[in-house]
C-alpha cells in the first residue's frame, strides 16, 4: 500500500432540513487502488461523493487533497483539482455526438483561429473508446444510443479528464456481462496509472472482484473500513443493515390457478422483435431474461401501448385488445414500472401524494376537480402498507432515496387497483433491504390474484423470485422455461447461443 493517501477525510458532517445525512466521516483514499462505498439508500453514499466533488459543501470536517486542506464550491474546481465523476444519473447531453460529450468544455481547438478541431476531436474521442474496448461511433448522437452505451460514453469522459482521482457511482447498473468486462478493464489500467477510485455499487459480487478496500456506511456514519479479502458477503450485508437478513428473495406460496390473462401472439416490430409469444397466468410472476438489446423493453413498451406493433395480436382476459396508447392499457388495469424511474416513472418535484394518485385521478375526481381529501388519505394509506420512508405525504419525492422512490412508483399503480404489472428492472440501483421489501411487495400482490411481467438483466433476482422465465435473444423468444429447478447457466445457453 502506499503511505500516503491522495485524499484524506477528517470528521464531515453534512444536514439538510430534518435529517443528518453525514456524522463525522473519517475516509483516507490511496492512489492505484478501488476504494467501494457500500450502505444502503440514504446511508450517506451520494452525499459523501458530491461533497468531495464539490456539488455541495461540507458543515464541518476537514478534506485533504495531496496533504493540502481543499474546499470546493462547485464541480468546476474539483475537476480542476483532478476529481471526476461518473454519475448514476446521467449527464451525458441527447443532442451532442459521442465526441461532443466526450471532450464538452475542454475541446481541441485550432491554433490559427481558435475554432474547434473536429478532425482532432473525433479522432481522438475514437481512439479512447477503442482503447477502452468499446465500439461506439464517435459521430453518433447521444440520443440514438442505448443507456448502456450511454454510460460507456460518461464513463469515457471521466477517463479522458487525465483525473488523479475517479468516482464511479453505480456504473455498471446499466451494462451487459460483456460492458462490465469492458469497464473492469478500464479500471485496472487506470489502477496501472496510479489513478485512485472511489466505486459505488449495490452489486456485492461485483464489489469482491474489483475492490481492494470497503467503507461500509450506515445512517451517515462509516461503520467499518476494511480489506476486501478479509471480509465476506454476508458480513457486508449485516454491516450495511444493522442485522442479518435471513429472507430475501419472496415467491408466492398460492399456487397459481393456470388461467391465462394476458396473451401475446406473434407480435412483431420492424427492427426491435419479431414473433414474440407468451402467455401470463394469473398470479404468478413471468421472469423475462436476456441481454442488454435483446428487445426485452421494446416488448414490453409495445403491451403497454407506449410503443405500436407493425404485427401479432394480444388477448387481455380473453378479449383482443391492441392498446393504442398508455392510457388505455392503464384504464385496463395494467401498471408499468419503467427501467429508468426518475425520468418515466416519477414527477421528482412533485409530491409523494400527487405522485401515488397520478394514475388515479381521473376516476376520482368530480367535474374535473382533484378530491384532495381523497388524494390525501390514498398517500397515506400507501406510505404506511409500502413502509416508505418520508417526512410525511408532502414530501418532494426526489429528496427520497432511490428504494424508496421506487416503492412510490409501485404505490401509483397499486392505488390504481392494476391487476397486472410491467415491472423492467424494479431494483436497479436499490440497496439489499429495499430489495428484500419490493419482493415482499411483489409476493403480496401476486397472492391476492394480481399477476406479474417482470425484466431484469440480475440472474440470481430472476430465479428467485420467478415462477417461469421466457429468455429472449436478438428479438426473438429463445426460450420459456420453468425457475424450479433452473440455473443461471440455463439462462445464460438461452440468451447467447447463436441463432442459426
Amino acid at each position: 500500500m502506499h503511505q500516503k493517501p491522495i485524499l484524506e477525510i477528517a470528521g464531515v458532517s453534512k444536514s439538510f432540513p430534518g435529517v443528518k445525512a453525514l456524522s463525522k466521516v473519517d475516509l483516507d483514499i490511496y492512489p492505484g487502488q478501488v476504494h467501494v462505498l457500500l450502505g444502503e439508500n440514504g446511508a450517506g453514499k451520494s452525499t459523501l461523493i458530491k461533497i468531495i466533488s464539490g456539488v455541495y459543501t461540507r458543515d464541518e470536517g476537514i478534506i485533504k487533497l495531496n496533504g493540502r486542506e481543499v474546499f470546493f464550491n462547485n464541480p468546476r474546481q474539483a475537476l480542476n483539482a483532478g476529481i471526476s465523476v461518473i454519475h448514476q444519473e446521467l449527464s451525458v447531453i441527447p443532442d451532442l455526438t459521442v465526441a461532443e460529450n466526450i471532450f464538452l468544455g475542454r475541446e481541441p481547438r485550432l491554433q490559427r483561429t481558435g475554432f474547434i478541431d473536429k478532425k482532432r476531436m473525433y479522432s481522438e474521442a475514437g481512439r479512447l473508446l477503442e482503447s477502452m474496448g468499446v465500439k461506439i461511433n464517435p459521430r453518433a448522437v447521444i440520443r440514438d444510443l442505448n443507456t448502456a452505451d450511454r454510460q460507456m460514453v460518461e464513463i469515457a469522459r471521466a477517463v479522458s479528464q487525465n483525473s488523479s482521482i475517479v468516482i464511479m457511482d453505480e456504473p455498471t447498473s446499466s451494462l451487459s456481462e460483456n460492458e462490465v468486462e469492458a469497464l473492469f478493464g478500464v479500471i485496472e489500467r487506470l489502477k496501472s496509472e496510479n489513478v485512485a477510485i472511489i466505486y459505488i455499487s449495490h452489486r456485492l459480487k461485483e464489489i469482491t472482484s474489483i475492490g481492494d478496500v470497503v467503507t461500509i456506511l450506515r445512517d451517515g456514519c462509516v461503520v467499518k473500513t476494511v480489506k476486501i479479502k478479509d471480509i465476506d458477503e454476508n458480513q457486508m450485508i449485516a454491516l450495511m443493515v444493522g442485522r442479518e437478513i435471513t429472507k430475501f428473495y419472496y415467491k408466492s406460496e398460492v399456487p397459481s390457478t393456470g388461467e391465462i390473462v394476458l396473451e401475446v401472439k406473434n407480435y412483431t416490430r420492424r427492427g426491435a422483435f419479431e414473433d414474440v409469444s407468451f402467455a401470463l397466468k394469473k398470479g404468478e410472476i413471468l421472469g423475462v431474461a436476456g441481454l442488454i438489446g435483446a428487445g426485452r423493453t421494446e416488448v414490453m413498451r409495445a403491451v403497454f401501448g407506449a410503443d405500436k406493433v407493425d404485427r401479432g395480436e394480444c388477448i387481455y382476459n380473453g378479449k383482443p385488445v391492441r392498446f393504442a396508447t398508455p392510457q388505455q392499457a392503464i384504464n385496463a388495469g395494467i401498471g408499468f414500472i419503467p427501467e429508468d424511474r426518475r425520468n418515466q416513472g416519477l414527477l421528482l418535484s412533485k409530491s409523494v401524494r400527487e405522485n401515488i394518485s397520478l394514475a388515479s385521478l381521473f376516476p376520482n375526481s368530480s367535474k374535473g376537480f382533484v378530491d384532495f381529501k381523497w388524494e390525501k388519505n390514498v398517500a397515506k394509506e400507501y406510505i404506511a402498507m409500502l413502509r416508505i420512508k418520508t417526512p410525511d405525504e408532502n414530501a418532494v419525492t426526489k429528496n427520497l432515496s432511490g428504494g424508496n422512490q421506487q416503492k412510490v412508483v409501485i404505490a401509483k399503480w397499486l392505488a390504481a387497483r392494476s391487476k397486472i404489472l410491467i415491472m423492467d428492472e424494479p431494483t436497479r440501483g436499490i440497496d439489499v433491504n429495499a430489495k428484500a421489501e419490493i419482493y415482499a411487495i411483489m409476493k403480496n400482490f401476486v397472492e391476492n390474484g394480481g399477476s406479474i411481467i417482470m425484466v431484469s438483466s440480475e440472474l440470481p433476482e430472476i430465479l428467485g423470485v420467478s415462477d417461469r422465465i421466457m429468455v429472449m435473444r436478438e428479438g426473438r423468444v429463445a426460450g420459456i422455461i420453468d425457475a424450479q429447478g433452473a440455473t443461471e447457466k440455463d439462462i445464460m445457453h438461452l440468451a447467447s447461443i447463436s441463432s442459426n
